[in-house]
């Protein structure tokens, strides 16, 4: 059973890796290629900065490799079954027709419940409340 306790340790750190977003998006991003930081930076829209520490938690966990090549440093995923395996999770987030249907159902209760009043439902209400005052 020590086993278990191993493989489910490594799993929830793989997990732990791809929580971040940016991270998910690098991955998805280096399924096409080799990028380098700048080409990175560009297709992420963050900074280089970011960009360099989310590829430091990537390289430190094995996920990304880099390739030298003179001046320039170029990232790539170590296994390519990665991102197809990251993105095969999209089915586990994409919602059924039913939760849609109930969902659009929540919103329009929502949207009459909150909506704004118009103008003479809103007289109509002052005028009992200034007639049950009177009272």
């Amino acid at each position: 059973m020590p086993y278990r306790v191993v493989i489910s340790a490594e799993l929830a750190k793989l997990f732990s890796v791809l929580s971040n977003p940016h991270r998910v998006r690098i991955v998805e991003e280096l399924s096409q290629g080799e990028l380098s930081v700048n080409d990175l930076q560009c297709r992420l829209n963050i900074t280089h900065a970011a960009v360099s520490q989310q590829l430091a938690v990537l390289r430190t966990n094995r996920f990304v490799v880099e390739r030298r090549e003179g001046r320039n440093v170029l990232y790539h995923l170590r296994d390519a079954d990665l991102a197809a395996w990251v993105l095969s999770g999209i089915k586990f987030i994409s919602p059924n027709q039913d939760e849609i249907q109930k969902m659009m159902s929540a919103i329009e209760s929502a949207k009459q419940i909150w909506s704004p009043v118009d103008d003479q439902t809103k007289t109509s209400k002052q005028s009992k409340r200034n007639n049950q005052n009177k009272e």
